[in-house]
């Protein structure tokens, strides 16, 4: 307890923050693999419902953001932190799922922190991948290493992060792709980026995967553990942020 009395027991709450004002749709071609017969099956045609997303979570006291978003114009993120009381030069906490463009965008604004004061923690592993990487893609991640070297942390997958964040692998998507763990609450990144689909056909990539086999795993497994313990899941694609 505080010196005033108060108990640090503050509830977990996590907020859905829907950096691309939906709705969106994935069309076919991005799953590409997906057999016509499947996706007509599911009812598909229109293309699979996803979203463009990240979360702020709190928890044990601390307020730490989940992602960044794109970073584009039509981004909704700092005016959603505003919303809820969180300015961009206080947020001392920042975890990363994973280094793609719509994952890490919104930390850079012409170049600058958008987050300055922010510890931006990532898994080593994928820091590594895109560090070495001459991929054009790397660009971006490469570009925030840079601009926010001074307020990098590195944590392995199992680590358990400030405010009771377990991280977990689930590499495949990226090399170093990392879901999150909090009770009952699990982020599971971009495990899935058409839940329609994904949901029952597990083993069905979008073309995004850099490892199609090691994401297919990955997900298969996720979503057992989440089966088996009764978590909630949150997703950075799920169309309306959450499946129960």
């Amino acid at each position: 307890s505080t010196s005033n009395g108060a108990t640090e027991t503050s509830p977990t709450t996590i907020t859905w923050i829907e950096d691309k004002p939906g709705p969106t749709l994935q069309e076919h071609k991005i799953f590409p693999s997906v057999p016509d017969s499947v996706w007509e099956s599911l009812g598909l045609q229109e293309g699979v419902p996803s979203s463009m997303s990240c979360f702020l979570l709190r928890s044990e006291g601390k307020t730490i953001l989940l992602d960044a978003g794109l970073g584009a114009p039509f981004s909704q993120l700092i005016p959603k932190l505003n919303e809820e009381g969180v300015n961009p030069d206080s947020l001392k906490l920042i975890y990363i799922t994973h280094m793609h463009p719509d994952h890490i965008g919104g930390l850079l604004k012409d170049g600058a922190k958008v987050f300055p004061n922010a510890e931006l923690w990532i898994n080593r592993v994928e820091v590594e991948a895109w560090k070495t990487s001459n991929d054009d893609n790397a660009k971006l991640p490469k570009a925030v290493l840079d601009v926010y070297k001074d307020n990098i942390k590195l944590f392995e997958a199992g680590d358990t992060l400030s405010g009771g964040v377990n991280t977990i692998a689930a590499y495949g998507h990226t090399p170093g792709h990392t879901v999150f763990q909090k009770d009952s609450i699990l982020v599971i990144a971009d495990l899935m980026h058409g839940a329609a689909l994904q949901m029952d056909y597990p083993e069905y990539c979008p073309f995004f995967d850099m490892d199609p086999e090691a994401a297919t795993e990955s997900r298969k497994r996720i979503l057992e553990y989440a089966r088996k313990n009764n978590l909630t899941m949150y997703g950075m694609h799920l169309p309306d942020g959450v499946i129960k």
